[in-house]
């Protein structure tokens, strides 16, 4: 079947859209060493991955044979892609709910009266009965994760979100969780919040007159920033973004709980800071790493 114009012009104007959204993760790519046959990889196990989960919502067959029909790759390969695939999907599970969990303990230590001042700050929280203290283990508890005392706090402090104050006291310095260092948790957020992110855009591109449309902002400054001007621009959104992230989180835990539906979807909100890599118009010109290679192509 033949592709209209416009639908031709559609069609390459995703394919450069999936490029311009991957070329980011290169940087990641090469510093983790990960090779080009490896990324080819995971790109094509993808697509089988999705087009199983779509024949299977059409209600039609998503054997291996026939996926490696559709997508031109042998059956052993597809199973073999399959199986690895699930694995990874147990392993993601494991670390995204880790994730949830702690962020979920920290909220609940800050909104939660037991555990904050009428102000919203955090208690200080004992280890061990004493006095009119709070414990540590009574948080565990409310929250309703199944983290043990030591593995929390050890996560926790990882991420410098608490300190332990004299072998007696957990003081918290952070509501929000971010792993930290080469923390694989850390690298599983590079896929969550990207994901979050293309999950918006692709929902407002395909969404049908009955669905809603996502809050989806962008700002770019109009002129180009010095490093100062750029450090005092992200300083101002650490307060104000801050507050806002704050904000919403306490107005989900206090007026949305009404409205609670096990069979419903969560939803959420991100913010964060970027580099506007593209170049301005006008100013287009072939970079010195394309006239490095061509002049190295024309020598060999």
């Amino acid at each position: 079947m033949e592709l209209n114009v416009a639908e031709s012009d559609e069609r390459v104007a995703l394919l450069e859209a999936i490029e311009e959204s991957l070329r980011p993760l290169m940087r990641a790519v090469f510093a983790y060493g990960i090779s080009y046959h490896e990324f080819v990889d995971v790109v094509r196990a993808l697509f089988i991955f999705t087009l199983r989960d779509r024949f299977v919502s059409q209600g039609r067959s998503a054997s291996a044979t026939h996926l490696g029909l559709m997508t031109g790759v042998n059956r052993g390969e597809v199973v073999k892609l399959v199986t690895h695939r699930d694995e990874r999907d147990q392993e993601r599970a494991l670390a995204a709910k880790r994730f949830d969990q702690l962020t979920q303990l920290l909220a609940i230590w800050h909104d939660d009266p037991r555990f904050s001042t009428p102000y919203g700050a955090p208690l200080d929280l004992s280890l061990q009965p004493e006095g009119s203290f709070r414990l540590f283990d009574d948080l565990i508890s409310t929250s309703g994760t199944d983290f043990d005392r030591d593995n929390a706090i050890a996560a926790l402090c990882a991420t410098g979100c608490v300190e332990v104050r004299a072998g007696k006291f957990v003081r918290c310095t952070s509501r929000t969780f971010l792993p930290a260092g080469k923390d694989l948790s850390r690298i599983t957020r590079i896929g969550r919040v990207g994901a979050a992110l293309h999950s918006t855009i692709v929902h407002n591109l395909l969404r049908s007159a009955k669905e809603p449309t996502y809050f989806e902002r962008t700002m770019v400054s109009d002129f180009s920033l010095s490093d100062y001007g750029r450090d005092v621009m992200l300083a101002q959104l650490r307060v104000d973004g801050e507050d806002f992230i704050d904000s919403m989180d306490k107005w989900v835990s206090t007026k949305a709980a009404d409205q609670i539906d096990e069979a419903g979807q969560r939803y959420g909100i991100a913010a964060f800071f970027f580099e506007d890599k593209r170049q301005p118009a006008g100013l287009a010109s072939v970079p010195e790493a394309l006239r490095a290679f061509e002049s190295a192509d024309s020598v060999n």
